[in-house]
């Protein structure tokens, strides 16, 4: 594996500007795979492109070869990316590459996107035959070794951010959202995050509203929502399971007169409010009511704290995996690679013995039948320990240096 080399920069050594120098759609890596291959710079390459990390896994024509490669891409002043850029080779490489599909490197570490990502990357390169005998089988144990960490630790269980935690809360109350329909009050980063993640969760209906109208129908129109009239957001609230709220009104938007009629309307069925403003936007005293479930924006941090630390548990968890699987596999095929080594050394000696034989026909014309044989089995156990003869030593006891 001595040959394989990872060379990138993602969102752990250079910021956005520098890492969209390097990123690359669809088309881009396809010319790039090409270039790679085509001027002799590599005999085997996928690239991996995202929005927080460039990576090139090759088998390089030589080192050099990877430096002139990378020497192209250049800030808007000129000037080489080389200090953001991190190098990994062999056993180092090919766990570099674990981590990442395993979404041990991710920027939200757990998150299941990158594994798709990596995956996509892998068909392109298989597109563009630039896939072979190192790289094929890699990639598809990075993916195996992924899926041991999502099904075989808990890295997967506990999410992290805002969204995820007000999708957690409405979800222990109803068990679940699908089929649920909620309405998002206000158009601010933290609503926006809480109501893409219960959309994500299997929300059948998101209805948006905002004192701006013309916000509110361009937020609804980006998320496949429903706007609805500001004024007209008490007739709604009985029509939904979940209220987030997420204005910048200095006093309570909500109290509970709206929130016991909208009760009364549901016929009690559970309401659930997300109240991420601060101030307070939806009256305290609406959490006293029958069914009805409030929470704030502590609440939410409380969720998100829980889970980083048991994210943290899990992390640790999956890196012993991670870390295990790749010195597997780095040790069997590296063992393959020697032994296919030494049966080829073994086929080349083998014919060499047989030419010199023929060669010495005037030695071996009068032997018999079993001084052929002899000679044969001598030459054989000659040749076997020539080839052999590092194996062997390296498999010899190891004695003190005293004798026996």
């Amino acid at each position: 594996m001595r040959r394989l080399w990872t060379v990138g920069l993602s969102h752990h050594t250079a910021p956005v500007e520098v890492r969209e120098r390097l990123a690359m759609n669809e088309s881009a890596v396809r010319r790039q795979l090409a270039q790679l291959l085509g001027d002799g710079l590599c005999e085997e390459a996928f690239l991996v492109s995202t929005c927080n990390r460039v990576e090139l896994y090759a088998v390089p024509t030589s080192d050099d070869a990877l430096y002139s490669y990378f020497d192209q891409f250049r800030t808007d002043g000129g000037v080489s990316l080389r200090s953001h850029l991190y190098w990994h080779r062999g056993g180092d490489a090919v766990k570099h590459l674990f981590r990442v599909a395993s979404s041990l490197d991710s920027l939200v570490v757990g998150e299941p996107q990158i594994l798709g990502q990596m995956k996509d990357a892998v068909r392109i390169a298989q597109e563009e035959n630039a896939l072979g005998k190192t790289l094929h089988p890699l990639t598809q144990r990075s993916f195996s070794v992924a899926k041991r960490v999502r099904t075989e630790t808990d890295l997967g269980r506990f999410r992290v951010g805002v969204g995820n935690a007000g999708v957690d809360l409405a979800a222990q109350v109803f068990g679940g959202l699908t089929d649920r329909r909620a309405l998002l009050v206000g158009v601010g980063e933290m609503g926006r995050q809480v109501g893409r993640a219960l959309l994500n969760a299997g929300l059948s209906e998101l209805l948006i509203t905002n004192r701006t109208d013309t916000t509110a129908a361009q937020l609804a129109e980006e998320m496949s929502a429903t706007s609805v009239p500001f004024d007209r957001m008490g007739e709604y609230l009985s029509r939904v399971d979940v209220v987030v709220v997420a204005t910048g009104s200095q006093t309570p938007i909500l109290g509970v007169p709206e929130a016991q009629e909208a009760l009364k309307s549901r016929g009690y069925r559970p309401l659930v409010f997300i109240d991420l403003s601060v101030p307070r936007n939806v009256d305290a005293r609406v959490g006293e009511l029958s069914e009805a479930y409030l929470f704030n924006v502590d609440d939410l941090r409380q969720v998100v704290h829980q889970g980083q630390a048991k994210r943290r548990q899990a992390s640790e968890q999956a890196m012993k995996l991670v870390s295990a699987e790749a010195a597997r596999y780095v040790s069997s095929r590296s063992d393959v690679g020697h032994h296919v080594s030494l049966a080829r050394k073994a086929m080349h000696a083998e014919r060499i013995r047989q030419r010199e034989i023929s060669r010495s026909k005037l030695l071996t014309e009068g032997l018999s039948p079993e001084q052929r044989a002899q000679l044969e089995a001598l030459t054989k156990a000659l040749v076997r320990k020539l080839v052999f003869a590092e194996q062997d030593d390296q498999e010899a006891p190891v004695h003190s240096g005293e004798e026996d």
